[in-house]
């Protein structure tokens, strides 16, 4: 099996994530060190960890991947239909966003004209009537897990939505945003500002994902705060705060600016919070309980935010 042979989910992942004190580049939360058999999530959470059982060789649906939609869509013939499939488990860029046509390129070079099988999970499709899969492409006792594949490279973000991969994947984001690939390289999307050495330091001070009550009653209790621990002011308008779906995003208003030290604090509903909170006044809780992550991007789509964490 080569090096690329399901180095996300036929091995443990053992990831410990640090940076010298002088780099500026925010730091991951870290994966602790563990067993062969498991890895710990930020918050403790330990998920084993195991070689993917592929469906017997009888049960195994495959096609030919005709075409490539975007970074986590894709088009099958399989049996000589079409069927449109969206990747299980990840979320890439949308073609309007920074990266959505580096990971669809990525997708491509992949899959394009390759037979792949097609594994499903719990649920069958997704509400536009895309397959949800994850998808491998077999060449001898080598198998490529393609859904991994693209986190690990920075073209996709994984999703902690309960997959059975969701850990290990999550946990290969890591180590990408630590290394600069893909869409987490620092200006990976351009820089307006001249040459900096770094992205500006924001971090995120508090995340208040599950407070207590039911989730739609508390809106105004669920916030995220992020502070300026740089050594010069940043104007942060028209920056965006996301979370791992591609539906919650949060533009920055004019004229939002942190000076040293200074933080912001965005709440999910239309009220609450400090007295300068932002409000996202959305209908719907934005953190998942489940775990999720919080990204902001620079107003040209660089990320200066990454902060994961465990349900």
């Amino acid at each position: 099996m080569n090096g690329r042979s399901l180095l996300l989910v036929a091995t443990a992942i053992v990831v410990a994530l640090t940076v010298a004190a002088c780099d500026a580049r925010p730091q991951a939360p870290e994966f602790a060190e563990t067993t062969t058999t498991t890895t710990t999530l930020p918050g403790g959470n330990v998920v084993t960890t195991a070689t993917p059982t592929l469906p017997p060789t009888e049960e195994r649906v495959t096609g030919v991947v005709r075409e490539v939609t975007d970074g986590d869509t894709l088009t099958v013939d399989v049996a000589g239909a079409d069927l449109t499939v969206r990747l299980l488990g990840i979320n890439a860029p949308e073609l309007n966003e920074c990266w959505g046509t580096e990971a669809g390129s990525a997708l491509t070079d992949l899959v394009l004209g390759q037979e792949v099988l097609l594994v499903a999970d719990d649920e069958d499709s997704d509400a536009f009537g895309r397959a949800l899969r994850f998808v491998f492409i077999e060449s001898g006792d080598d198998v490529e897990f393609v859904n991994a594949t693209l986190v690990a490279s920075g073209d996709a973000v994984a999703l902690q939505n309960g997959n059975p991969y969701a850990a290990a994947m999550k946990a290969a984001e890591a180590t990408a945003f630590q290394s600069g690939r893909g869409m987490w390289g620092t200006f990976a999307c351009g820089d307006d500002e001249g040459v900096r050495a770094d992205r500006p330091v924001i971090r995120v001070e508090t995340l208040n994902h599950d407070p207590e009550g039911p989730d739609d009653d508390v809106l105004s209790d669920e916030y995220i705060t992020i502070v300026n621990e740089g050594y010069g002011r940043v104007a942060i308008t028209n920056w965006v705060l996301r979370d791992e779906s591609s539906t919650n995003r949060l533009t920055f208003p004019s004229g939002t600016i942190l000076g040293v030290g200074e933080s912001v604090t965005v709440v999910t509903g239309c009220d609450g919070g400090p007295q300068d909170a932002i409000y996202w006044c959305s209908d719907t809780p934005v953190w998942s309980n489940g775990g999720d992550t919080a990204i902001v991007t620079d107003s040209l789509g660089n990320v200066v935010v990454w902060y994961t964490y465990a349900g």
